[in-house]
C-alpha cells in the first residue's frame, strides 16, 4: 500500500522547472572552515575512487532558501550544467503541516536534466526517513528505489552530498553514504535545487540549502 501511494503521487505529479532564479555565485569571502572542510570532502572522494579527479573547477554558491505549497508536486531551480559534479550543501527542511504527505515531502537535488519536466532524475531527502532515487524519462516515470537514512521528521538537517559520474550517482548524508546508483539514463547536463510538498498548507515544505559547493570535473 505504501509503495502504491508513492507512486500514484509522483505519476499525477506536474514538476515545475524554473531557470536561474535566486542562485548566484559568492566569489569572496568563503568562509574559511567550509572551505577547508569542502577540500577534505573531495580529498576523501577521490580516495575512495568515487570522484576520478580532482583538479577540476568548483563554485560557492553560499545559502539558498525555497518554498512550495501544493501538495504532491515539486519544483526546482537550475542552476548549474554538468553531468561530472560533485554538489555538497547542508540542507535543512521543514513543513508547515504536522501531518503532510511525508512520503511526498523534502529536498534534493535534479540531475542529468534534458528538457525539464519531462526528462531528468532527482535524488530527495523526504521526511519519511527515506532517500529516493527518481525521475522522468520522455513523461514515463523512473523509480530507483528509496533507502533508510532515520527515523520519520517534518523537521530536520543533513550534510548532504550528490556525487554525479555521467549515469552514476551516490548520496552521502552526515559523512555516510546512503545510496550508489549506476546505469542512470542522462538525458541532459541539468543540475537543480528540488522542494517537494506534501501539503497545501501556508508555506508547504520550507529547504535551506547552507554551504552550496558545486564541483565538477
Amino acid at each position: 500500500m505504501f509503495r502504491s501511494k508513492v507512486l500514484i503521487m509522483l505519476l499525477a505529479a506536474v514538476c515545475f522547472s524554473l531557470a536561474l532564479t535566486g542562485i548566484t555565485a559568492v566569489f569572496a569571502q568563503i568562509p574559511e572552515e567550509a572551505d577547508e572542510a569542502f577540500h577534505d570532502l573531495l580529498s576523501e572522494l577521490h580516495e575512495d575512487r568515487v570522484v576520478s579527479d580532482i583538479s577540476g573547477d568548483y563554485t560557492y554558491y553560499g545559502d539558498y532558501e525555497d518554498e512550495w505549497a501544493q501538495i504532491d508536486y515539486y519544483q526546482w531551480v537550475t542552476f548549474e550544467q554538468s553531468n561530472r559534479f560533485v554538489l555538497s550543501a547542508n540542507i535543512s527542511w521543514q513543513s508547515a503541516s504536522q501531518t503532510p504527505n511525508n512520503f511526498a515531502a523534502g529536498c534534493g537535488v535534479i540531475f542529468n536534466e534534458g528538457d525539464g519536466n519531462s526528462n531528468h532524475l532527482l535524488a530527495s531527502i523526504r521526511m519519511d526517513g527515506l532517500i529516493y532515487f527518481s525521475g522522468y524519462r520522455n513523461h514515463n516515470y523512473l523509480s530507483y528505489g528509496s533507502y533508510r537514512y532515520g527515523p520519520a521528521s517534518t523537521k530536520g538537517s543533513a550534510d548532504f552530498v550528490l556525487v554525479v559520474d555521467n549515469g552514476k550517482a551516490s548520496v552521502y548524508l552526515d559523512g555516510r553514504r546512503i545510496v550508489q546508483k549506476a546505469e542512470l539514463p542522462v538525458m541532459g547536463d541539468g543540475v537543480g535545487l528540488c522542494t517537494l510538498s506534501g501539503t497545501n498548507k501556508d508555506y508547504g515544505t520550507r529547504c535551506t540549502y547552507k554551504d552550496i559547493f558545486f564541483y565538477s570535473w
